[in-house]
């Protein structure tokens, strides 16, 4: 009896500590920080920046929008802050858009502006106070490159609060209204046909799913979006060609002189040269993977893997604002009684609950900032990709700088950076990372600086000055 009770304690110990650990989130915050800071600085921004971590995990597990949160806080927080840079301005003599400064006075402003801003945005919102307690559970600096700075913090959340929070900043103000949702689905079928899901040609499937959730749309997204519309190959060409327009007019940028004042021609010109319908919808790109797994033919039964993802693009400011890989589903049905049905009932539900949440968040989605392609060479793993995006989200915090991968193969990756800032802003922030450590093997070099836009990952080990004499030769 004795040894019973015992049993029953440890598991009931063991479970609450489960449980407990359940209710930690932990966070991580980078910084890449210049001589001069302090430490009290340094610290700040990393916990700020483990904070934020944190909030985006929250929110993705409530279903919210974490893109949508942080486009409206920073939007606020760029209003409050317009005042106090007009001020700075001011007593820099900046007057007016055309005055520039040079040398060491420019130097001084670009500092000045960097520390307040940083400052102030590291409290705004007071956004430490959704975590109830935390710890410190790792604070380091790159050994190699001692700028670069980490921590990693273990906290307990008010999600209350979160939710609070994120009501807060999100519900009112301007909201978006669209023209139309055009919606793409496309199937991806493995190791079957279609007569296996026991439908004989695979519009007498495809349809009634895409039928179903355009009628979904239209209930869901009422006086939000004008139209639903099922998408036919001519018009996903012309959506493509649209976003591929829109990219290159901000992307290049390696053979013009007046970079800037070429990109804002180029943007206005490809949205005039588009059909109207296309300027403020948006485009629900949806795949379904369907993968036979197993079948018995004995008992007339059959096993499928159903997955996939979806792609929601804001075709007026060219960004990619909600994406989502389905959970995937394992299910067994009967080869002689609705086979069809109950397979396509399960698949009109994969995205059904994360739709759910975009319905609040559509009227907000941000217009964005301008957007250009960055290359990187020699990158032989996603994690190189992603410490170089850490890199330049860390140093373009001051512009709201944000990246998203476009592609990645052997050769390159192509990145789109969205940046609030010129196009001089953006190319010292890329310098910022000239030698810095990628995934202990390489180093971020540059070898054409005036044309920071094509960052080469090269080993290490390599001086850079040999590596420069081998690219020439």
């Amino acid at each position: 009896m004795m040894k019973g009770m015992i049993t029953i304690l440890m598991l009931l110990a063991l479970s609450y500590n489960i449980q407990a650990n359940d209710e930690l989130t932990n966070g991580e915050g980078r910084f890449v920080s210049r001589d001069g800071d302090s430490l009290t600085f340094v610290k700040k921004q990393l916990l700020y920046a483990s904070v934020r971590d944190i909030i985006s995990k929250e929110l993705s597990k409530m279903g919210h929008n974490s893109e949508v949160f942080w486009a409206k806080y920073n939007e606020k927080f760029d209003s409050y802050f317009a005042p106090i840079k007009e001020k700075l301005d001011k007593s820099y003599g900046l007057t007016t858009p055309e005055t520039k400064l040079s040398g060491s006075k420019k130097e001084k402003y670009d500092n000045e502006l960097r520390s307040k801003k940083l400052t102030l945005k590291a409290r705004y919102g007071k956004l430490e106070k959704v975590l109830s307690s935390y710890s410190v559970k790792k604070m380091s600096r790159s050994p190699q490159f001692p700028n670069s700075r980490y921590m990693n913090i273990q906290a307990k959340v008010n999600r209350k609060l979160i939710n609070e929070i994120f009501y807060g900043y999100t519900r009112g103000g301007e909201k978006r209204f669209y023209k139309n949702l055009f919606l793409t689905v496309d199937f991806s079928m493995r190791d079957m046909s279609w007569q296996d899901l026991g439908v004989e040609l695979e519009n007498d499937f495809t349809s009634v799913l895409k039928e179903h959730w355009k009628r979904w749309f239209e209930d869901k997204f009422k006086g939000k979006v004008s139209n639903v519309i099922i998408t036919t190959s001519y018009e996903e060409e012309k959506l493509q060609s649209h976003l591929k327009m829109l990219s290159e007019a901000s992307m290049s940028l390696n053979k013009i002189s007046n970079i800037e004042g070429e990109i804002e021609q180029s943007q206005e010109s490809a949205l005039l040269s588009v059909d109207d319908q296309l300027k403020d919808s948006l485009w629900m790109k949806v795949k379904v993977n369907i993968k036979k797994v197993s079948e018995d033919t004995t008992f007339k039964k059959r096993t499928f893997d159903f997955g996939g993802e979806y792609l929601l693009f804001d075709l007026q400011s060219n960004r990619l604002a909600s994406h989502y890989d389905f959970i995937s589903e394992e299910a067994t049905y009967s080869t002689v009684k609705d086979l069809s049905s109950n397979s396509a009932s399960l698949v009109y539900r994969l995205p059904i609950a994360k739709w759910d949440s975009l319905i609040r968040d559509i009227s907000h989605f941000p217009l964005g900032r301008k957007s250009f392609r960055v290359d990187i060479i020699g990158a032989n793993s996603v994690r190189q990709i992603d410490e170089v995006e850490k890199y330049l989200t860390s140093m373009g915090l001051t512009y709201s700088l944000k990246v998203k991968i476009d592609s990645f193969n052997r050769e390159r990756a192509q990145l789109r950076v969205f940046f609030k800032g010129s196009v001089e802003d953006l190319k010292g922030t890329l310098l910022r990372t000239k030698n810095l450590e990628v995934d202990n093997q390489k180093r971020i070099f540059f070898q054409d600086e005036e044309n920071p836009f094509m960052i080469n990952l090269v080993d290490k080990e390599i001086p850079v000055s040999e590596k420069t004499e081998n690219t020439q030769g």
